[in-house]
């Protein structure tokens, strides 16, 4: 493609602080920034670091209405202030890949009849265990409490009956776990927490179904008492009445999560939900097959230096990045091998 027939807003500029005061009061921030292919707020970050003064918020409305507005000089450059700058446009977001989508858009399809139920006659076999789990550690705590009701000097802590904000969480995840399976993933792990693990094709998405807490100002037996397991949770939160999914394990880096609110349940959300569980590391798979297609066009082209490294070198490292989003790649020991080599933590 020849330069020429690239748009303007998409070109590299170079430009100087004389250049670019000069633009700013020939016309609205907005309407440049869209010129150079960014943001206003971009532009203007450009001219703070530039020293280059731009119009106040209200000038160019006050100058169409024929009312008195004041204009500002470009003061002398100053000792570290740039004298020209590339402003380069903002890369275009990129679409979502048309098989993901696709893949989301059939896994949801699959799901758009399940619901969260109403009751806990019809819960996933996996939730059903929760509730017997729960019970059994109730009769167990409560024979431990008889057998040492004489000393005084320690009894166990009785577990509270499971709450209304435990029992709908685990309505819920019982939607979710049945979404998946009939979308044809696997559950991998269900503990009660809530952080549970699904298999789609050969991989492992965490996700995470739980409560959305928030700040509290009761006093912290009082915060405790929303949930059977107040240990399960950070002190001092405590519930907002809402739910919070999310998966953590995505591979571009984003956390896609739904957060329930007044006008929306989770359990409106769920064919999305499980769409994007999906869909999510097979993206990975994608992006493997795209680089050795890379590889196959570098071998006809030949190893030839791109920058400060060879071709070869490029694809080599994109192979190892790609194959670093596999968290299990060396299995659960490798993955906490990994881990424990980190010697910062921020």
């Amino acid at each position: 493609m020849n330069m020429a027939d690239i748009p303007v807003h998409k070109k590299l500029r170079h430009v100087s602080r004389e250049e670019l005061f000069a633009l700013v009061w020939q016309r609205p921030m907005s309407r440049l920034a869209e010129e150079f292919g960014i943001s206003g707020n971009g532009l203007a970050k450009i001219c703070d670091r530039m020293d280059v003064p731009y119009p106040p918020r209200g000038y160019w409305a006050k100058r169409e209405a024929g009312k008195p507005v004041v204009a500002f000089k470009l003061p002398p450059r100053r000792d570290g202030i740039p004298q020209v700058t590339d402003i380069y446009p903002t890369p275009a977001k990129p679409a979502p890949l048309q098989e993901a989508e696709r893949s989301a858009t059939a896994a949801a399809a699959k799901v758009e009849a399940i619901g969260v139920p109403d009751g806990l006659d019809d819960l996933h076999p996996r939730v059903k265990v929760w509730i017997a789990e729960h019970k059994k550690q109730q009769k167990e705590r409560e024979q431990e409490s008889r057998r040492r009701r004489h000393e005084s000097w320690w009894t166990p802590r009785l577990l509270p009956d499971l709450t209304i904000r435990d029992l709908y969480r685990f309505r819920v995840t019982s939607a979710i776990f049945a979404g998946v399976e009939k979308a044809g993933g696997r559950i991998e792990q269900s503990p009660m927490t809530g952080k549970v693990t699904f298999k789609i094709a050969s991989h492992l998405v965490e996700c995470s179904i739980v409560e959305k807490l928030v700040k509290s100002l009761k006093p912290r037996d009082e915060t405790r008492t929303w949930t059977a397991y107040p240990d399960h949770h950070q002190s001092g939160l405590g519930s907002s009445g809402f739910l919070r999914v999310s998966i953590t394990t995505y591979l571009d880096g984003r956390q896609p999560q739904w957060i329930e609110s007044q006008k929306t349940k989770i359990g409106d959300l769920l064919p999305e939900i499980v769409g994007t569980i999906m869909a999510d590391l097979e993206q990975r798979d994608r992006l493997l097959v795209f680089l050795a297609e890379v590889e196959k066009r570098a071998f006809d082209e030949g190893d030839v230096s791109v920058g400060d490294r060879n071709l070869s070198d490029w694809i080599a490292w994109a192979k190892e990045r790609a194959e670093a989003l596999d968290p299990l790649r060396r299995g659960a020991a490798g993955m906490f091998n990994e881990i424990a080599r980190i010697s910062q933590w921020s």
